[in-house]
């Protein structure tokens, strides 16, 4: 009730000032979305994603207040680990919203990149010169084991002795990360190559056990989606290792492996074209020079 007291602008203060780091990152990233809506004016088509992120607002700060009156040990924990929940949320939101805001694919540009990079071959033609059903069975569990290296890279994290300030940094490095990539999608909305150049491959992908189970699970549960470019495996995978280097050294070779085989299946899974993981390394590499540095200087401003 103490909240209701205050005047607006200090009531908002007051409130913002209990999130997270992550907490704010997945606000402005739900935010973000919703000017997107109205600025194309599709709000009519989209008004149900509209009042989703609205919601997803108000539960991140029901959260927060509800954590200053209930300071358990258990709810600091959830508190740390609830977000990446709105996380998918999100991602699969892009699903519908990308073709409504920006209705042009850029697959044939991306294509052409591609070729003019690889002398007028394709590389996913170029992969069928290795393709086998071991190696497409081993990169698929690979592909879908994506989540797997951020969520572990945090993980470890979590425990380590001390406190808690560099998980976070690294948590909400990862997530600023994936909603950026996001946000790239409606600058370079694209398929990819299994479906735009199908009708060239002359090897088809086939697995040992798990290969068409895992393929078709991914495919049902995003539909089609415009999220190739920039490739956010590349990059979420390359910034879990990059950071892995920094905060977590003893899991930062096997965390190079792991991300360097995300980024191979890729293109050889056929789901994305080089010049993607071009751009998603960029953007990893990217979000990997400002975002702990800007995240330990906010991390640091609400403890003070």
């Amino acid at each position: 009730m103490k909240y209701l007291r205050l005047k607006p602008g200090r009531f908002i203060q007051r409130l913002c000032s209990t999130l997270i780091l992550e907490e704010r990152i997945t606000i402005a990233s739900a935010a973000a979305l919703n000017l997107l809506v109205l600025a194309s004016l599709k709000i009519g088509l989209a008004w149900d994603i509209f009042g989703l992120n609205i919601l997803i607002i108000l539960v991140i700060f029901g959260v927060a207040i509800f954590h200053r009156h209930v300071d358990r040990t258990w709810m600091q924990f959830f508190r740390d680990w609830y977000v990446p929940i709105f996380l998918i949320v999100i991602f699969l939101e892009n699903r519908r919203l990308v073709p409504l805001i920006n209705p042009l694919d850029l697959d044939t540009l991306l294509i052409g990149i591609d070729r003019l990079l690889f002398l007028g071959r394709d590389p996913t033609l170029l992969m069928e010169r290795i393709t086998c059903p071991a190696l497409s069975e081993f990169l698929q569990l690979v592909y879908t084991s994506f989540y797997f290296l951020p969520l572990v890279l945090c993980v470890i994290m979590y425990f380590k002795q001390g406190d808690r300030t560099e998980f976070h940094i690294a948590a909400s490095s990862i997530l600023a990360g994936f909603y950026l990539s996001y946000l790239g999608y409606y600058l370079t909305p694209a398929i990819g190559p299994r479906f735009t150049l199908d009708h060239v491959q002359t090897v088809p992908l086939s697995g040992v056990f798990l290969f068409d189970v895992l393929r078709s699970t991914l495919d049902q549960v995003e539909g089609l989606m415009r999220d190739c470019c920039p490739s956010g495996h590349t990059a979420i995978s390359l910034l879990s290792a990059l950071l892995a280097g920094r905060y977590a050294p003893r899991f930062f070779p096997a965390a190079c492996i792991w991300s360097a085989t995300i980024v191979f299946s890729s293109v050889y899974l056929r789901y994305h074209y080089v010049v993607d993981l071009m751009a998603g390394a960029a953007l990893g590499c990217l979000v990997y020079r400002f975002a702990p540095g800007i995240a330990a200087r906010l991390i640091l401003k609400g403890n003070s």
